[in-house]
């Protein structure tokens, strides 16, 4: 009698952490046509300035490769400051942006490099490089762009890329997803600005982070994502185990019921 009153509870119970309404985990559920223009409209308002501690590549090309060797050598341009471009493992070396926000560039010395975008920085150079050899052309590039990605998805760590436009989805994407034990409507971006710690919490299941200067993830941002409530039972197993308690019960109440 006990067993007969106790499994219908069972079952229900495992029915109930089994249906998860679609918005709870679908990304992005209220987002429709007419709202792809918010997202160009996040492209063109994405910048990513240099900041103290970054590590830029930078090299300079023109018209007499001959006033270029000693800028893009090893003792030049390049000058000691270990990096490591597009994660192939080969050594680059780059400018670290001191403490003052500044970089050493040799032949016209300290130039104020934080604050700047990558391609005002490449501008300011390309004017300053007119001195020292025709038509210069001046490519900077981040050594050092990373993001981490802690809390509940299914491979948290530190993740190095090649390009300093990287959404807070791809971060994700590449941390292997949120678990089901994560909440999408309530991950937080911790972010360095200014020489200060600064907070805000996303939702990834609607569009507004479109509109979210934390869509974009700028070097050396950390994403946590938080776990549900119930974490604490899950890790038990009682979830993921209960329907199948819930079936064998049935299935001992069958066989009693049979053999009487």
């Amino acid at each position: 009698m006990i067993f007969t009153r106790i499994t219908p509870i069972l079952i229900f119970i495992s029915f109930f952490y089994a249906c998860t309404p679609t918005k709870k985990v679908v990304y992005l559920n209220d987002l429709t046509a007419a709202d792809s223009t918010a997202l160009q409209a996040a492209k063109n308002a994405f910048e990513a300035p240099i900041q103290k501690n970054d590590q830029l590549w930078i090299t300079v090309g023109g018209s007499n490769p001959q006033d270029l060797t000693v800028l893009n050598s090893g003792s030049g341009l390049l000058s000691a400051v270990g990096g490591n471009l597009g994660g192939t493992g080969n050594s680059i070396i780059g400018y670290l942006v001191e403490a003052d926000g500044t970089i050493k560039v040799p032949y016209v010395g300290r130039i104020k490099a934080e604050g700047l975008t990558r391609l005002q920085l490449e501008d300011t150079l390309t004017q300053l490089f007119k001195e020292y050899t025709q038509n210069p052309v001046v490519n900077v590039r981040f050594l050092n762009y990373a993001y981490t990605v802690l809390g509940e998805v299914n491979r948290p760590g530190r993740f190095n890329m090649t390009t300093e436009r990287v959404t807070v989805l791809e971060a994700i994407s590449m941390a292997g997803d949120i678990s089901y034990l994560g909440k999408a409507d309530n991950v937080l971006v911790i972010r360095e600005q200014n020489g200060e710690r600064v907070f805000a919490k996303i939702n990834l299941l609607s569009k507004e982070i479109f509109s979210s200067p934390y869509y974009y993830l700028k070097t050396n941002d950390v994403v946590y994502v938080e776990p549900v409530r119930a974490k604490f039972i899950a890790r038990a197993g009682v979830p993921q185990y209960l329907s199948l308690v819930a079936v064998g019960l049935s299935l001992v109440l069958t066989v009693i019921n049979l053999t009487k």
